[in-house]
């Protein structure tokens, strides 16, 4: 369905405008598909899940808060209050830092193991449907231009944030 069928848009929109609004009503439907069928019925975010399968994939140290925070989808999260969180549930730790003793480094429990691990299968079921209407060059291309697209927004970001 075109989008502005599906929003009940009836005046011609602007091409940037009608992009948006493509991109932002898939974002919510891909977003509602992972949020019914992997976050809520485990009662974590999207964001805290993140977190975990970062600490599951890297150091057996842990990580800083600021490189958790280089490493998420959601670059503007409030990583403090998710380790915090996530901490409150006994599903992460902080250890203390011999590098640098004002930071701490943030390690998964074996609880946080078992929790991601649960999930597991249902976050692969779940990116498998994510592009099954596409081809694979249909694939390839889509990447391509969202990188293009991600790529001019994090320069016009960055810019912004200089001035």
């Amino acid at each position: 369905m075109h989008i502005r069928e599906e929003l009940q848009i009836t005046k011609p929109l602007e091409p940037g405008h009608e992009v948006a609004l493509a991109l932002l009503l898939t974002r919510e439907y891909v977003a509602r598909l992972f949020d019914q069928g992997l976050y809520e019925p485990e009662g974590i975010s999207d964001q805290q899940f993140n977190v975990l399968r970062i600490l599951k994939g890297g150091s057996k140290d842990g990580y800083l808060v600021k490189d958790l925070r280089s490493r998420m989808i959601y670059r503007f999260a409030d990583v403090p209050r998710l380790i915090n969180r996530l901490e409150a549930r006994g599903l992460v730790k902080r250890c203390e830092n011999p590098a640098d003793r004002r930071g701490s480094r943030v390690q998964i429990t074996a609880k946080g193991l078992a929790l991601e691990a649960k999930m597991h299968q249902r976050h692969a079921a779940l990116v498998q449907q994510v592009d099954r209407c596409l081809s694979t060059e249909e694939r390839d291309s889509l990447l391509n231009l969202l990188e293009r697209v991600r790529n001019d927004h994090r320069a016009q970001l960055e810019a912004l944030q200089k001035a």
